[in-house]
């Protein structure tokens, strides 16, 4: 009786680590470079619902990896509570469709969808923005260093 609850408590637990998406404990050592919001010709933030998403590991924090990775962007964000992404990214070079088509292969694809919900918002580059900026990527840098 023991064995089989271990048993069952073993499967249970590979299904969802398979399931997020997230087989290991391992964490990419990939850097992404990121546009700054004054670099940009034409900057739009966007709020897309995200529909799909089970965990903040395994779902979130890949969609906001992989559309990070897009030429044009400058910030991707995903709340897993919110069920939200938010991207700034400049829409001389990337879409919406661009940044949905993103979410949507995330993963192998056909497991998340998004939905715009605001587009066109403001976007801040006041000089405490900017300074605030600089600040994070100057830690990063010295973290990675």
């Amino acid at each position: 009786m023991k064995t089989r609850i271990l048993s069952i408590a073993i499967m249970a637990s590979a299904a969802l680590f398979i399931g997020c998406g997230q087989t290991s404990t391992e964490t990419a050592s990939e850097e992404v470079t990121m546009m700054r919001i004054d670099e940009m010709k034409t900057p739009v933030t966007l709020a897309v619902k995200i529909e799909g998403m089970s965990c903040p590991a395994g779902c979130a924090g890949p969609i906001a990896k992989e559309c990070g990775k897009l030429s044009g962007m400058g910030k991707s964000e995903v709340n897993f509570e919110e069920g939200m992404g938010y991207f700034t990214f400049d829409a001389s070079l990337l879409s919406q469709e661009d940044i949905l088509k993103c979410i949507s292969n995330t993963n192998g694809g056909g497991i998340y969808t998004g939905t715009v919900v605001e587009d066109d918002a403001a976007v801040e580059t006041d000089e405490a923005t900017t300074e605030e900026a600089l600040h994070e990527v100057k830690h990063e840098d010295e973290a990675h260093s």
